[in-house]
């Protein structure tokens, strides 16, 4: 295991500096002028952490860091108080000075030894120079002000925790799922598996129903499902208890998400993606009679319509994947649906599916009828434009083509520099297909 606590590697005559024009004199200020050694020293003193922002110059993500994070001044008053605060640019370009060409071999160093995933990465040291959190990933005011926290508490340091999950005998499992969520949010997916399938299997698996189905640990089976499979025993009981994880939720079919998930994943995909290995179709009366018997008709119809689903569209059999996919979204239940935030969007994409794949008058009408519910209540100019997009190309394909030009020129003065929204305005005006043509 490589050393997790020690920045000597860092310990190299070279500059610091940003990359962008921000104001400087708002926010946080990032230390431009002084050397590894001298900001380890000014941090000792000053008995102040150290904070590095580890950037790439392409990187979208870091320059809205820059442009709205970094320059807030609730944000800067916090960092400026408890860390001294320096970036490093990760990549190279022909534009980059001698400052930061010093640089280049501490930051190859910084990507190998702690295993950046992604840009923006965070990495924060305790005034001794130990390396103690890390983090990934473009945030809000709140959730930099909230790491920026955690990054000062050992009982939320990523590194800290690591080190003393990795070296006690006895686990502290009130802290695991803290080191599970903060190593996925490194990108240290593989780890983050490892401690939550570690905390299932020892410690959530032994309570007893009471305490187990409770909201936090719900949540964190939710979103740790990679770490769990069929045979577990946590997924039996998750199984045999839904209607108590709905209850516990407060919202019914909750427990419906994580159940297919791992039953596609584990059952029914395999054999799908054996089959287009193998260039055969599967057997999918024989595999949903499977999964019914071991779980009900119900689960079992659900996924093997998900496999149907992803089989035919490899093989772009448009004409099954729209019979299925109609199947689908009949069985979650679309026809039920009203107009409101989530489920226009649900209608939206759906209808929009069925026009780009289906040359079916009823099945075309089938989406107008959805596409309608989604319209009476749009939520803001984008939703309208979009739906009025979809509702544009259906009646566009069903060859009402001056309704179809009408409405979709009204949704290209919404939005007019959607480039989608204009390219279909655009064939339409010609007529051509603005549909998959292959």
């Amino acid at each position: 295991m490589k050393r997790l606590v020690v920045i000597s590697i860092l310990m190299v005559v070279g500059i610091m500096r940003g990359y962008s024009q921000r104001d400087t004199s708002k926010g946080i200020f990032f230390e431009d002028n002084l050397s590894w050694q001298q900001i380890l020293e000014k941090a000792q003193k000053e008995n102040k952490y150290i904070f590095v922002d580890c950037y790439a110059t392409w990187c979208g993500p870091c320059k809205l860091m820059d442009k709205d994070v970094y320059p807030v001044d609730s944000i800067g008053d916090f960092m400026n108080k408890n860390f001294i605060s320096v970036r490093v640019q990760m990549d190279t370009t022909k534009h980059d000075d001698a400052r930061i060409q010093e640089w280049y071999g501490a930051a190859d160093t910084i990507k190998g030894n702690y295993h950046l995933a992604g840009y923006p990465s965070y990495l924060f040291f305790a005034p001794q120079g130990a390396a103690v959190h890390k983090d990934m990933g473009a945030k809000d005011a709140k959730s930099f002000l909230a790491m920026a926290m955690a990054g000062m508490d050992p009982q939320q340091q990523y590194y800290t925790l690591l080190v003393n999950y990795r070296n006690r005998k006895s686990k502290n499992y009130a802290l695991m799922p803290v080191l599970a969520n903060a190593a996925r949010r490194a990108g240290q997916d593989s780890l983050s598996e490892q401690v939550a399938h570690d905390y299932i299997q020892h410690y959530l698996e032994t309570l007893p129903g009471e305490q187990l189905w409770t909201r936090e640990n719900i949540m964190f089976l939710s979103g740790h499902r990679k770490a769990i499979s069929l045979n577990d025993a946590i997924f039996k009981m998750y199984f045999h208890d839904r209607e108590k994880i709905d209850l516990a939720m407060n919202k019914k079919h909750f427990s419906d998400n994580l159940i297919n998930d791992l039953l596609y994943r584990d059952m029914v995909n395999p054999i799908v993606d054996r089959a287009l290995n193998e260039n055969h179709e599967p057997n999918w009366h024989q595999l949903e009679r499977m999964v019914a018997n071991t779980f009900d008709d119900f689960y079992a119809r659900n996924n093997v319509i998900r496999g149907q689903l992803a089989y035919y569209k490899v093989k772009k059999m448009w004409k099954n994947y729209v019979k299925y996919y109609i199947k689908q979204q009949e069985l979650n239940g679309i026809d039920s649906l009203i107009s409101s935030w989530g489920n226009n969007f649900t209608l939206n994409n759906a209808a929009y599916e069925v026009f780009q794949y289906s040359g079916n008058k009823r099945e075309l009408e089938k989406a107008l009828d959805w596409i309608n519910r989604a319209l009476p209540m749009p939520n803001d100019n984008r939703s309208e434009a979009e739906e009025l997009d979809t509702k544009a190309n259906l009646l566009y394909k069903l060859g009402r083509k001056a309704d179809g030009l009408v409405l979709e020129g009204k949704s290209h003065s919404i939005l007019p520099f959607d480039k989608d929204i204009a390219a279909n305005y655009d064939k339409m005006k010609s007529g051509l297909p603005t549909w998959v043509t292959e």
